[in-house]
């Protein structure tokens, strides 16, 4: 088996695919290009690959990677140059580059990821302004969301840990956060969390459900 980590953005209208259905165009593009896939074993064969963090709808991703095993060696370039011309629009290879197959998961290596947040304020506001609001959630002893179980069960859980940094800059109404947050086996936290966190907590004047959210990178990532 060859291993290779590949590089991808998911922007514009890609944003809006579910995980499932970018598992699936991922797997038609590969099948389309002809690349030698290796397959799982069982009744219902499918190709062998996995990405590092799913992305939840409307959020879209400029440096995603995903792990892809292939029977047969293929040169890296051929291989990004050759998958990427079967993706629809939105979504893009940078690079793929061979991984030692003792290297351990891409799920199993991620522990932080980095968002850009674009919301609009209700009121103008300069960047001081902006930087109080992140300082006083950075100051909060604990932020309690209430997270719902697949079976309905509702749970609580402290987020403040997984908030690693905050910061920002305003133009009149229109404000940018990037926010570094805890993400993989060790628990993940959602920008739409924080952002709720802000505005009810520290009372940023703006709707978290206007966010427009984009992750720019997933760290480490060897």
């Amino acid at each position: 088996m060859f291993r290779y980590r590949i590089q991808f953005s998911k922007l514009g209208p890609a944003g809006y695919l579910s995980h499932l259905d970018l598992v699936r165009t991922f797997e038609r593009a590969m099948r389309r290009a002809g690349l030698p896939l290796a397959f799982s074993q069982g009744f219902n064969p499918h190709p062998r690959f996995n990405f590092a963090a799913p992305l939840p709808v409307g959020v879209c991703g400029e440096r995603e990677y995903l792990d892809l095993e292939l029977e047969e060696e293929l040169p890296p370039d051929e291989l990004a140059r050759r998958l990427a011309a079967c993706l629809p629009e939105g979504l893009s290879v940078a690079q793929a580059r061979p991984v030692p197959p003792q290297s351990p998961a891409l799920m199993a290596v991620v522990q932080r990821a980095v968002y850009r947040v674009c919301l609009t304020l209700r009121e103008e506001a300069a960047d001081e302004q902006l930087a109080e609001y992140l300082r006083c959630l950075l100051n909060l002893p604990a932020v309690t969301v209430i997270r719902r179980s697949r079976e309905g069960v509702e749970k609580s859980r402290d987020i403040r840990p997984g908030i690693f940094s905050l910061a920002g800059r305003v133009q009149g109404r229109r404000a940018e956060l990037e926010m570094e947050l805890q993400i993989g086996g060790g628990g993940n936290v959602r920008p739409e969390e924080v952002i709720a966190a802000l505005v009810e907590q520290c009372g940023l004047p703006a709707s978290p459900a206007a966010a427009a959210v984009t992750r720019t990178g997933l760290f480490p990532v060897t």
